[in-house]
């Protein structure tokens, strides 16, 4: 009996590789990661919350003293005191041109001339000295209440300024000429408790009355401020 022998037969196939560079290893991303992969940003540190910290607005605190004062009334020499004077010499004016009309009319057989020449001249150094006094009152005095405190400021070329506490006005009132009530102005008188400055003037106010009043207020408000402050101690 003849017996069929087989034997497995083992075929290789040469595998050739090409190498093209430095191998790479990439690792896999989890599937749901808890940070990116550059980590966490702290609050504030990405740029939209950067941009957001630098324009948000601050907020002013306001303490005792100086932080805690508001400006409540400002005001300057009003120019309204000058309208009779304006009118005065408007007046002037007009009659120096029927006058100049007269003197260098045509034909005018006068010995005139000199004469308005001369009234021009009066009545241009009139509006000078005017414009010029104008100026000095409007710039030359400068008023400012605040919530603790009144400020008087006067000169042109010298600067003076006064500060006066509301917790020192013993008395306030106004004074009025005829011309002035009619205008709406005056001069409203603060007296002070104070012996080295005891009465400011605050001169050529408009509403003078109003700001009697306003003045009044802030000292009576700061005097009982300050009597709650005491009691609380």
């Amino acid at each position: 009996m003849a017996t069929n022998d087989t034997s497995p037969t083992l075929s290789t196939t040469a595998v050739t590789t090409r190498f093209d560079g430095p191998p790479t290893v990439t690792e896999p991303e989890p599937a749901h990661a808890l940070y990116p992969p550059q980590g966490p940003d702290p609050a504030g540190t990405t740029p939209e919350a950067g941009d957001a910290t630098a324009n948000k607005p601050e907020v002013a605190t306001q303490g005792a003293g100086i932080e805690g004062e508001e400006v409540v009334w400002e005001a300057r020499y009003a120019m309204r005191n000058f309208m009779g004077r304006i009118a005065f010499r408007a007046f002037l004016t007009v009659a120096w041109l029927a006058f100049a009309g007269y003197a260098w009319g045509y034909r005018a057989e006068n010995d005139l001339g000199w004469l308005a020449v001369t009234a021009g001249v009066l009545v241009g150094l009139l509006w000078l000295a005017l414009i010029y006094r104008m100026l000095q009152a409007h710039f030359g005095h400068h008023y400012r209440l605040t919530t603790r405190r009144l400020f008087v400021s006067t000169g042109l070329m010298r600067r003076r300024r006064d500060m006066m506490e509301l917790l020192c006005v013993k008395d306030i009132f106004t004074r009025q000429t005829l011309i002035e009530r009619w205008l709406s102005l005056g001069t409203v008188v603060v007296v002070s408790s104070a012996h080295d400055l005891p009465v400011f003037y605050v001169t050529g106010v408009q509403d003078p009355k109003e700001v009697m009043d306003l003045i009044w207020h802030h000292a009576r408000s700061e005097r009982d401020h300050r009597s709650v402050k005491v009691d609380n101690i």
